[in-house]
């Protein structure tokens, strides 16, 4: 393998390795036999895309003519396919490393695989497969945040930790509300300023009904405490905490779906009705999973 240094030009010294750095033509006698060796030597360790083979080759000096024979001899045998490459990167990136559809098309584009060859790799991975990988990374990142940390913080933190692995912002805002809800955490906690007014006005729940707190505790050891606030410090009115629907009831969040496509433009494509429909059931504290069922199944 040849080490190229960063800002080294063809034909340069590689400072950091003591070597140099060819150009496409500087192994005039190099034969295609000794082009196809280095490129299996590269498959060897990983698969890669025909640019990036073509790149190397070029890197160790093989003239333009002996690289092109070689790739040809080696894609008529199998051992290059942008398709299958970008199929696989898709796959493995995105099952193995959790990465969003976002950085998939970024990492394959700056691997020279054609747009086409992209999108269709990328139609592989379903709108529910992309919510329900990135609702397993939310859950895992949960486990790992501060016992006081307030809802805000913790929604910034995992928007930010999404979108730096390629999910799209409405993706990465309504799994993190839904996971939130789920764990618990539907509502911001109080300010300490309100806190105190907030208890002398609300009585306990052991001097109202002498039974426990319902609402189930976050795993992750996170306690929060009710207010009428949802995300932001946005006060929600009282008529819409009387008609937010139980999470799990299908058929309320059926309704719900059914209001809403009334009210949205018939031209509108599937994919943005899918993330508006999801988002709003995962704001009314539905799970992804639930939201991404019913959306589903009222939209075929």
């Amino acid at each position: 393998m040849d080490p190229v240094a960063a800002g080294s030009q063809p034909g340069e010294p590689d400072r950091r390795a003591g070597t140099r750095r060819l150009a496409p033509g500087d192994r005039p006698d190099a034969t295609v036999e000794q082009a196809k060796d280095v490129c299996l030597r590269l498959l060897s360790v990983r698969a890669r895309s025909r640019a990036e083979l073509e790149k190397r080759l070029g890197e160790k000096g093989f003239r333009v003519e002996v690289t092109e024979a070689a790739l040809v001899r080696l894609a008529e045998v199998g051992l290059i396919d942008d398709i299958a490459f970008a199929e696989q990167w898709v796959h493995e990136r995105h099952t193995y490393s959790g990465r969003g559809k976002k950085a998939l098309q970024r990492e394959l584009r700056d691997k020279g695989v054609a747009p086409t060859d992209v999108d269709n790799a990328l139609a592989t991975v379903t709108d529910e497969a992309e919510h329900a990988r990135a609702a397993d990374l939310v859950r895992r990142r949960l486990r790992t945040l501060p016992e006081d940390v307030d809802r805000d913080k913790a929604v910034r933190r995992l928007v930010g930790m999404l979108a730096r692995r390629g999910y799209d912002q409405s993706t990465a805002f309504a799994v993190v509300t839904a996971e939130l809800a789920g764990a618990g955490f539907e509502r911001a906690p109080l300010r300490p300023s309100l806190a105190a007014v907030e208890s002398e006005r609300t009585p306990s729940t052991d001097e109202s009904s002498g039974a426990g707190p319902t609402r189930r505790p976050l795993s992750r050891g996170i306690g929060s405490t009710d207010a009428d606030a949802t995300f932001g410090d946005t006060a929600e009115p009282d008529s819409a905490r009387r008609s937010r629907p139980t999470p799990g009831d299908e058929q309320a969040a059926i309704d719900l779906v059914r209001r809403k496509l009334r009210s949205m433009p018939a031209d509108l494509d599937r994919a943005k009705a899918t993330r508006r429909l999801v988002d709003l059931l995962a704001r009314r504290g539905y799970s992804s999973s639930t939201a991404f069922a019913v959306v589903k199944a009222e939209l075929s």
